[in-house]
């Protein structure tokens, strides 16, 4: 066995395509889960935008509508602070008079800004913003006519106003305005409820979507990780093995080591005798049938918990668990010896090789790198001896 043999190997690339498959189908399900989720977004930004709008329409007319009972209210306190300072005249029941009219004043210009984007409600705001003027500056006025003249004058000037009813236009527009503003709520209702139900509807179809192809991805890569667990099982198996000889390899051996590190361990070393001439005379048909059959012949010598292991062309490593002593490893070494050197049938005929075996016990301290070495040293000694060996027969 050469001193300068390598100690390590070149692990070939796997090309499975059952990974492939798997890796393909990742990415399309990324590439689709993307689309999806781009397309809820899009989907339910547009309705949720739309739901929103019916929402701020919805609201607006209810602020609307809130303004006109607001405007009734002031102009109703402001009549009936009117008629009490008539009764009895006092500066309280004359503040709350201008309290209200100003309310009047400032809810009916707000009504008619509510409704700028609404032309035909506009056109009716306007008139009652100009009512509620008319009214007001009619409160104002006759609370000065009964300062100025007393209750008396003021009271007549009341029982005109209200034969008259010059209040009833008012409340005409106001109740206009207040159908209109309803019927635009029901239907801005309507539209909300319609809204709120293609939110619901586009979030059920997108989740159903979603939830019928995450199951059928689950269930076509359950199958593919069944099939590829099979697959690099068995790939696994064919990285630690020899596919040649059924043996350990190289990569197997090392790490068998590494576990064993610190634990008592022996090493037999050899490599093939007179293996090249059965190459050389019957092709490689017949060396590859003699490296199986050595391999058959060194699993048949081991123990349990023993690895045989083929790390080169033809060279071989035995790692034996524990540490037998030098005399145990030498009957090894014979027995081993021996079972080698029986002839072995190629096609063809019969072939024998020999081996030049070495050893070395460790004791737990020892690095399996060295006990390799000592080994190897060993192996090559014995080549040296064996070099006027007898040539192949055939």
């Amino acid at each position: 066995m050469a001193r300068s043999r390598p100690v390590h190997t070149l692990l070939a690339t796997v090309s499975n395509p059952l990974l492939r498959r798997i890796a393909r189908v990742l990415q399309l399900s990324q590439a689709v889960a993307l689309v999806l989720v781009i397309g809820a977004t899009a989907v339910l930004a547009d309705n949720a935008r739309r739901y929103g709008d019916a929402n701020d329409l919805v609201a607006h007319t209810h602020e609307v509508l809130d303004h006109l009972n607001q405007l009734r209210s002031s102009l109703l306190r402001g009549g009936i602070a009117l008629r009490n300072f008539a009764l009895v005249p006092n500066a309280e029941a004359l503040q709350r008079l201008r309290a209200a009219a100003d309310d009047a004043r400032q809810t009916a210009e707000t009504l008619e800004s509510l409704v700028q984007d609404n032309p035909s409600q506009l056109t009716v705001a306007a008139e009652v913003r100009s009512e509620t003027l008319e009214i007001t500056g009619w409160y104002l006025s006759s609370a000065v006519i009964g300062e100025r003249d007393g209750a008396d004058a003021l009271r007549q000037g009341l029982d005109a106003r209200i034969t008259n009813d010059a209040s009833k236009r008012l409340r005409q527009l106001l109740d206009k305005m207040e159908r209109a503003e309803r019927a635009l709520l029901a239907a801005r209702q309507t539209e909300q409820e319609r809204g709120l139900a293609a939110v619901k509807r586009s979030a059920l179809a997108l989740a159903a979507l979603f939830i019928a192809f995450t199951v059928g991805l689950f269930v076509y890569a359950g199958r593919l990780v069944r099939a590829s667990d099979r697959d690099m099982t068995q790939l696994a198996t064919t990285a630690d093995t020899d596919v040649l000889t059924g043996l350990a390899n190289r990569r197997s051996l090392e790490r068998r080591a590494r576990e064993l590190a610190g634990q008592p361990v022996s090493i037999i070393v050899f490599d093939l005798d007179d293996f090249k001439p059965v190459n050389d005379r019957h092709g490689h048909a017949a060396g590859d049938a003699v490296l199986r059959a050595v391999g058959r012949r060194l699993r048949a010598q081991c123990r349990d918990g023993d690895l045989p292991a083929r790390v080169g062309g033809d060279e071989f490593v035995l790692l034996l668990a524990g540490a037998p002593d030098e005399f145990r490893l030498a009957q090894i070494r014979q027995r081993l010896l021996q079972a080698l050197t029986e002839p072995i049938e190629i096609d063809g005929g019969m072939v024998s090789v020999g081996a030049s075996i070495g050893y070395a016990v460790g004791d737990g301290q020892t690095g399996f790198e060295r006990l390799l070495e000592l080994a190897d040293d060993m192996s090559y000694e014995e080549k040296k001896r064996r070099k006027l060996r007898t040539p192949l027969r055939a």
